[in-house]
């Protein structure tokens, strides 16, 4: 069976398909959904990475559906969003997680659906606001950079925590701020996640993550089969 027909991901707004595909050979699915992994599993998918996974609108992927999924014999990865909180869930079923929004869920540092919790365009699946994770480590690489002070960290996060997800994109967080001295270190941060995209987007680094951990399982799953 092609690899393709065998390897599934579960993407959104966390990293754009195209991209995706060019890191990994895989049949990749809009974000997850209550009653998609034992459709794609009955399908044959046996290597299967969560990133991206609707709640609230559709109900979630639950614990029961990995747990069946992998002793159907399938291995289950995950990153970034939803696929870091049920990685971190699951960890004793057997489900392999990687990237810094993981590790920090294992570890108890994160705890809120609502760090990695998102609005996203059903069209195109990009992302309408700015999830809490990624201004965590925006402001991580602004302070250890000298850009921003660790106390402005403190405050700015504390204020972006209480813009609700749903509507926390850049104008709510200039809102925020509007009428307090700290407008201009919000402003800093945004300018500083504006420009440097590519290493402030943490969804992002952690998803590609995941597709190189996929990579590399390959083979070894593949030396597995053929010695048993």
């Amino acid at each position: 069976m092609d690899v393709a027909n065998t390897r599934v991901v579960f993407l959104g707004p966390s990293l754009a398909c195209d991209e995706a595909a060019t890191r990994l050979n895989a049949r990749y699915l809009p974000p997850i959904r209550r009653g998609d992994l034992p459709g794609v599993v009955a399908e044959g998918a046996r290597e299967i990475g969560i990133v991206d996974g609707e709640f609230g609108q559709s109900l979630a992927v639950s614990v029961m559906e990995i747990r069946a999924a992998i002793g159907e014999g399938a291995r289950v990865f995950g990153a970034a969003s939803m696929g870091a909180l049920r990685a971190a869930e699951c960890q004793s079923l057997g489900m392999l997680g990687v990237g810094w929004i993981f590790d920090n869920y294992a570890a108890g540092l994160l705890r809120s659906d609502d760090e990695v919790a998102l609005l996203f365009d059903p069209r195109d699946l990009r992302a309408i606001t700015i999830p809490l994770v990624n201004i965590r480590w925006a402001l991580h690489l602004a302070v250890e950079e000298g850009v921003l002070s660790a106390s402005s960290a403190v405050h700015l996060l504390y204020v972006a925590r209480a813009v609700r997800f749903k509507v926390r994109d850049q104008e709510q967080l200039l809102k925020a701020v509007s009428d307090s001295t700290w407008q201009s270190q919000m402003r800093t941060l945004l300018e500083f996640m504006q420009t440097n995209p590519s290493r402030t987007d943490r969804k992002r680094l952690d998803a590609l993550m995941l597709l190189e951990l996929m990579q590399q399982a390959t083979p070894n799953l593949v030396a597995k089969r053929s010695v048993s």
